[in-house]
């Protein structure tokens, strides 16, 4: 494209090639800047493979507080899990964006409740949904069950991949459930991470709620839909004999 755009007839083909090549690696190198700079403060959770080249001169602005355009009492709770060895990384990262955080009710299991009223100690401003048990104790089921009453908006839940876990049929339950109910869930710190920007728009200035759906309705996956339809079918054939 910069060949297109930046025609040099004084320069024969090679030339213009090799400089079109060296811009691109002069922006490439650009943006690589950028990106690493926006991404440094999140290099511990998003466990950056590869060296980073952060402009440290200019940070970048993150998490600055705002008033929400709806209050948490007005939305359905946000859930945050965590395993044994993504607890210190999902504290690293309610430090890091706890005021969008602080805008939900925020519920999850015991050690993660534990570990948000650390993070948000003298702050009144914070709200918090139940308290649920240890995860190997039933805590992931009793999210699933809040969940399916209509009480859970979205889940933050940083699954240990490598582990086996005793409770994993709680754990695919809530998972599971979260998908039958079309319910946002971020089973990676990337995505996390991602999503955090997302509830930001939607809680900013007027509000943009359509963005969050599943805090403020109740949702099915479309495949509950085409189920519901194919067993009104099997009960009308068996009640038709």
């Amino acid at each position: 494209r910069y060949m297109e755009d930046n025609v040099e007839p004084n320069l024969d083909f090679s030339d213009q090639m090799a400089k079109a090549v060296a811009v691109s690696r002069l922006e490439t190198a650009k943006l690589l800047s950028e990106v690493s700079t926006n991404i440094y403060p999140f290099r511990n959770i998003l466990c950056v493979q590869g060296k980073l080249t952060p402009d440290l001169d200019n940070p970048p602005h993150y998490d600055d507080d705002f008033e929400p355009a709806f209050a948490p009492s007005e939305m359905r709770c946000l859930a945050l899990v965590s395993h044994n060895r993504m607890k210190a990384v999902m504290k690293e990262f309610v430090t890091i964006n706890k005021n969008i955080l602080k805008k939900f009710c925020l519920t999850g299991t015991q050690s993660t409740m534990k570990m948000l009223s650390e993070v948000f100690k003298g702050d009144s401003s914070v709200v918090f949904g139940p308290s649920c048990t240890s995860g190997p104790l039933g805590g992931d089921a009793e999210l699933a069950a809040l969940l399916c009453r209509g009480r859970l908006g979205g889940i933050l839940f940083f699954e240990d991949p490598l582990s086996a876990h005793a409770h994993q049929a709680d754990i695919h339950c809530l998972c599971r459930q979260a998908q039958v109910h079309n319910t946002m869930i971020c089973a990676t710190t990337t995505s996390a991470l991602m999503m955090m920007h997302v509830l930001r728009s939607a809680l900013q200035g007027n509000g943009r709620p359509e963005l969050i759906p599943s805090f403020f309705f109740s949702l099915k996956s479309p495949a509950v839909v085409a189920y519901l339809g194919e067993q009104e079918k099997v009960i009308a054939t068996h009640s038709s004999g």
